[in-house]
């Protein structure tokens, strides 16, 4: 049983992980908790996984009776999963992060069912932090993660899902028309100064030769004012989008990427071998994007900018990239070199050893 999602930083890792564990397992059933307004209502069922949901939400910058809502109702559905748990007790249940996932790992923990739990983030959260000492195992991307965890720790890497994993062994070069194929996307629900940076950038843009070919991920909240903008500028070939369901062709496609510099998004980037332009969120916890961004720059595979420079910025910044095919193809070198892409496996041997009563090893461990 997998639990957890909300965002495809958290639902991506854990699909990879399940993919892994069925060709492993073929007969083995497979199935997901999630929350009910999560992204996993949509793309766990497409995955071929049946989906329990439970009624989940926040308590970040919320209102005290919202707050205290938010608390009963975590509370309701650790109630409901250790009443399901224990008439169809899992061998094994694997919390992925997001709404659903603490109450789901924090139930089959009091039933004595196994437990693992991944965190993709450097800076690990709040509720991974409280749930570690009482699992089996959290795999973590990294030694900085893993200092800043209790409980048994194995350092993974972020899984990556396999068609993108297999994008970094392709050969790769701009489009026999010569025009560079950009690809922008905020994170799976979008990212509004990225999306008006670029709005900002459409006039450069359209001044560029040979002109790009550009796809647009905006989320929902701002797919109509990234398309009226475009109004404006018919002769772009741009195509927006609210959602993209086919994220591995379209990091297949491009040339370069915009983004935000959430841990899965980094992982998914090295995989690829993509070139990028990170744009960290300014208000994530201990700034860990901000920190991400960097380490990719720092190894000479990413440029960064910050928030609130992005829109000023983005113009100059992508005439010079995309006007430089060899310096993409030099970034992208880069962005595979520091790539992990031995994660999703790492991670489904431990999930073996646990479903086959095996303990886990008691030190931290690199695991490879």
């Amino acid at each position: 049983m997998f639990a957890g999602g909300g965002t495809g930083g958290h639902l991506f890792p854990g699909l990879a992980v399940a993919a892994e564990l069925r060709e492993r397992h073929p007969d083995a059933g497979i199935g997901w908790i999630g929350a009910r307004r999560g992204i996993e209502q949509r793309l766990v069922p497409e995955a071929g996984y049946p989906l329990w949901s439970l009624s989940l939400g926040g308590l970040k910058g919320l209102g005290l009776v919202t707050r205290v809502r938010s608390v009963f109702g975590a509370g309701w559905a650790v109630l409901r999963c250790l009443g399901r748990m224990a008439t169809r007790r899992p061998a094994l249940v694997v919390g992925v992060g997001g709404y659903a996932s603490g109450p789901a790992v924090l139930a089959a923990s009091t039933l004595g069912v196994s437990t693992l739990v991944l965190e993709q983030n450097h800076f690990p959260g709040a509720t991974n932090r409280w749930l570690a000492p009482r699992v089996d195992g959290v795999c973590v991307p990294s030694q900085a993660a893993a200092d800043r965890i209790g409980g048994r720790r194995f350092v993974t890497g972020n899984p990556v899902r396999r068609e993108i994993a297999a994008l970094g062994d392709r050969p790769r070069s701009i489009a026999e028309d010569g025009r560079p194929r950009l690809l922008v996307f905020g994170g799976s629900r979008g990212a509004r100064s990225v999306n008006r940076a670029m709005i900002a950038a459409m006039p450069a843009l359209g001044k560029l030769s040979p002109a790009p070919r550009i796809v647009h991920q905006t989320g929902d909240a701002d797919v109509d004012e990234v398309r009226a903008a475009l109004g404006d500028h018919a002769g772009l070939d741009y195509e927006v989008h609210p959602f993209l369901d086919d994220m591995p062709e379209r990091l297949a496609w491009a040339d370069l990427v915009i983004a935000r510099a959430g841990a899965t998004t980094i992982a998914e980037l090295a995989a690829a071998g993509l070139p990028s332009v990170l744009v960290p969120y300014p208000h994530a916890a201990d700034d860990h994007q901000r920190h991400n961004a960097e380490a990719l720059a720092d190894a000479g595979a990413a440029r960064v900018l910050l928030d609130g420079d992005a829109a000023a910025q983005l113009p100059a910044l992508l005439e010079e990239l995309l006007g430089n095919p060899a310096g993409l193809a030099s970034m992208g070198q880069a962005a595979r070199g520091v790539a992990r892409t031995d994660a999703t496996g790492a991670i489904a041997d431990l999930a073996d050893r646990l479903l086959a009563g095996e303990p886990l090893p008691r030190e931290d461990a690199h695991v490879s």
